[in-house]
């Protein structure tokens, strides 16, 4: 590939431009896509384990076309389901550009296609610059992530994922969420989870709640 601008919207070097790269996205950008995306997966645990299910809709209820949600679950589970949308069009326009095999379609669980994008996507964040529209992909997992933390900071900031601490091994990870800040830390021993560990942590999370999960639905 030739030299070009780093695709990664808030790519900038010291002049505040785009870095130039033979790879597309810049190699920090890389690494600030693949933490983007396992916070998303991260939120999407979250949201798909720990809030309860919405309550039905009456029938007799009159729409509107502001969205409004009466209930936290409802917004809780309708975001879900836009980060599994998300991740799994992007994985499946990525092995369609590479001819590889398909990513799961739009009527499998959202565990199946999170967790496949998941796995798919985190080693090939360099590959992501060949989609064309990789720049507008970004921007929307960023805002649709910055909604979460805004929306998540106000009412929950603190969240236990269903991890063992690598360090005491009890299940007691907390992961924070405030404005610029987004950790886990154990809450029995304190151990804190670097950011080149985050990733890896993801995983643990997703096979967590997948070995949970009857018949992986």
């Amino acid at each position: 590939m030739a030299i070009a601008p780093c695709q990664h919207p808030d790519c900038r070097d010291v002049d505040g431009n785009p870095r130039l790269t033979h790879d597309g996205i810049c190699e920090g950008c890389q690494r600030r896509t693949a933490r983007l995306l396992s916070r998303l997966v991260t939120d999407w645990v979250h949201l798909h384990v720990d809030m309860p299910t919405p309550p039905r809709r009456k029938r007799a209820e009159r729409t509107s076309r502001t969205r409004e949600y009466g209930h936290p679950a409802e917004w809780a589970s309708v975001t879900a389901a836009q980060i599994a949308r998300a991740l799994n069009e992007i994985h499946a326009d990525l092995t369609a550009l590479r001819g590889e095999t398909l990513a799961p379609d739009v009527w499998a669980s959202e565990l199946v296609r999170v967790r496949a994008a998941w796995t798919y996507l985190e080693p090939r964040t360099a590959e992501l610059a060949a989609l064309p529209d990789i720049r507008d992909r970004i921007v929307e997992l960023r805002d649709l992530h910055g909604q979460i933390r805004s929306r998540l900071g106000l009412t929950k900031p603190r969240q236990i994922l269903p991890a063992p601490c690598p360090a005491c091994e009890l299940r007691t990870l907390l992961r924070t969420i405030e404005p610029h800040n987004d950790q886990i830390q154990c809450g029995n021993c304190g151990h804190l989870i670097q950011n080149d560990h985050y990733e890896f942590y993801t995983r643990v999370i997703l096979d967590t709640i997948l070995e949970k999960t009857p018949e992986n639905a």
